[in-house]
C-alpha cells in the first residue's frame, strides 16, 4: 500500500513508477567454445516507465533486452491515493494492496488501481512491460514476394547501382533478366536478352566496373544495361562470378589458363589451371583485410571432380597464384558441394549456401572452416546461431541465387519466382 497524503482528497494518480531488478538469460560461448547459458541481473531503472495520464497507461518506450525474465519483479511506485494492483485474467479478480516488497508477474496482464483518500474516485492503469521479441542479432526475413518476379531457370543474381538483377531462362527457353531497385518499387518482369543465344549460355553473370559480363559458346560478352549484349573476347571457357562489383574480372580460358582483367580489354595470365580448381559454377568474394585496408583477399569456391565438398581457393592482392585452402579434418566443417553454390559476405563473415542445405555455412577464417549456423559440431556451438534461412528455403532442392546490397539486406531469389529479403537490424543502413 502507498499513500502519500495525510488528508482526504478526491484525487487519484500514479506519479512515478519504476521496475526493480530482474534476470536476463541468453546463450553465449564459454572459453572452450561450448554453448552456455548466461544469467545477468539488470535494473529496471535502465528502462524508464512512461506514465500516460490521459489514457491511463504506464509503459517502457525502450524495450528491455531479449531474454529478460519479468515473472517475479518488485516495483517502486509513488502516487496520490491508495495504490493496489490486480491480474484481470484471474478467474476471481482480486485487488491486492501494493507493497514495495511484492513480486509481480509482468508476463501476465497487470493493472494498478489507485483510490482517492476520500474514496470518491478510482483510477485504473494498464501496465505494459515491453521486451524485445527476438535476439538483436537475429536475421529477420520478409517474403516470399512473387509480384512481378518471373520464374527463371538457371537463375543467377548480381547487384549494380543499388539495383538487384536476376538472369536466367524464362519458361519459353529465352535468356532473360528481371531487376528492381533496392529502395522500393517492383520487379519489371522478364526482359529478353539480345546479342547471344541461350543455347550454350553459361548462366554465369558478373559485374565489373559497372558493366555486366557473361560467357556463351566460348565467347565473353559485355552489356551496359543487362539486356543488350556484344562480343568482348573469344577463347573464354568459363567466368568466375561475384554478386558484387570489385572492378576486376576473373575467367578460365579454353586453353586452361586462369586470367584476369580490370577493363575486359587487357588480360593477364595468372597461372595454369591447377588440379582440383573449380572449372564451373565458381563464385568469388573479395574484401579488404582488417589489418591493412589497402590489401584485399579473394576467396573462391566451386565444384570440382564431383566430390562431396566444394573446392575452396584464396589469393591476396599482390600474390601471383591462387592457393587451395587446407581441408579441415572434420568433415562437418567443410563446405558442401551444393548446387547453386553462392558466397556472400555479411557481418564481417563469409557465408555459403546452396541447394539442399538446411542453413547458412559460416566461415570466420577466410574459407578454411565452415560452421553450420544454428547447429552444433561435436557439442561446439556454431559461430552465429541467429543467421537463419527462411523456413521454406531450408533444404530447398531447386535453383536459387543470393546477393547482399548496400543497405545491409540479403536477397534470395528462387527459380520458381519467389523473393525473400532480410537483414540483421543493427546492420541496416538508413
Amino acid at each position: 500500500m502507498k499513500n502519500d497524503n495525510s488528508y482526504k482528497t478526491p484525487q487519484a494518480a500514479i506519479t512515478s513508477f519504476t521496475i526493480g531488478y530482474y534476470n536476463v538469460k541468453f546463450h553465449d560461448m564459454n572459453i572452450h567454445g561450448r554453448d552456455t547459458l548466461v544469467n545477468l541481473r539488470e535494473g529496471g531503472v535502465m528502462y524508464p516507465m512512461t506514465i500516460d495520464q490521459v489514457n491511463n497507461r504506464i509503459f517502457n518506450a525502450d524495450s528491455m533486452a531479449y531474454g529478460s525474465d519479468v515473472s517475479k519483479v518488485t516495483t517502486n511506485v509513488y502516487g496520490i491515493g491508495t495504490i493496489g494492483y490486480k491480474y484481470p485474467d484471474d478467474t476471481e479478480e482480486t485487488l491486492y494492496l501494493w507493497s514495495s516488497g511484492d513480486s509481480l508477474d509482468f508476463t501476465r496482464r497487470v493493472q494498478f488501481v489507485v483510490v482517492s483518500t476520500d474514496e470518491s474516485y478510482t483510477r485504473t492503469y494498464d501496465i505494459e512491460v515491453n521486451i524485445r521479441k527476438v535476439f538483436p542479432d537475429s536475421l529477420l526475413w520478409a517474403g516470399p514476394d512473387t509480384v512481378g518476379f518471373p520464374a527463371l531457370s538457371g537463375i543467377i543474381s548480381t547487384v549494380r547501382n543499388d539495383s538487384v538483377f536476376c538472369f536466367g531462362t524464362d519458361t519459353t527457353g529465352v535468356a532473360a533478366v528481371s531487376f528492381r531497385s533496392i529502395s522500393g518499387g517492383g520487379w519489371n518482369g522478364a526482359n529478353p536478352l539480345s546479342g547471344f543465344s541461350a543455347d550454350g549460355w553459361s548462366h554465369r553473370v558478373t559485374v565489373s566496373d559497372g558493366k555486366f559480363y557473361t560467357v556463351s559458346n566460348g565467347t565473353l560478352y559485355g552489356s551496359s544495361d543487362g539486356i543488350n549484349w556484344s562480343s568482348v573476347k573469344s577463347g573464354i571457357r568459363s567466368l568466375i562470378v561475384s554478386g558484387e562489383d570489385y572492378g576486376e574480372l576473373w575467367a578460365i580460358t579454353q586453353d586452361s589458363n586462369i586470367v584476369r582483367s580490370g577493363d575486359s580489354e587487357e588480360w593477364i595470365t595468372v597461372q595454369t589451371l591447377p588440379d582440383n580448381f573449380p572449372d564451373s559454377a565458381a563464385v568469388i568474394y573479395s574484401y579488404p583485410l582488417a589489418t591493412n585496408a589497402s590489401l584485399s583477399r579473394s576467396v573462391l569456391a566451386g565444384l570440382a571432380d564431383d566430390t562431396l565438398y566444394a573446392s575452396v581457393w584464396t589469393i591476396l592482392s599482390g600474390d601471383t597464384l591462387w592457393t587451395e585452402v587446407d581441408v579441415p579434418s572434420k568433415k562437418d566443417l567443410r563446405l558442401p558441394a551444393a548446387g547453386s553454390l553462392t558466397l556472400i559476405r555479411y557481418d564481417d563473415a563469409l557465408f555459403g549456401l546452396g541447394q539442399g542445405l538446411e542453413g547458412f555455412r559460416q566461415s570466420n577464417d577466410n574459407g578454411i572452416t565452415w560452421y553450420m549456423c544454428d547447429s552444433y559440431v561435436e557439442d561446439y556451438s556454431s559461430w552465429n546461431r541467429y543467421m537463419q534461412l527462411p523456413s521454406a528455403l531450408k533444404g530447398y532442392g531447386s535453383g536459387f541465387t543470393a546477393v547482399t546490397d548496400s543497405k545491409g539486406f540479403i536477397w534470395i531469389m528462387t527459380d520458381d519466382g519467389r523473393v525473400w529479403h532480410g537483414a540483421i537490424s543493427r546492420l541496416i543502413k538508413k
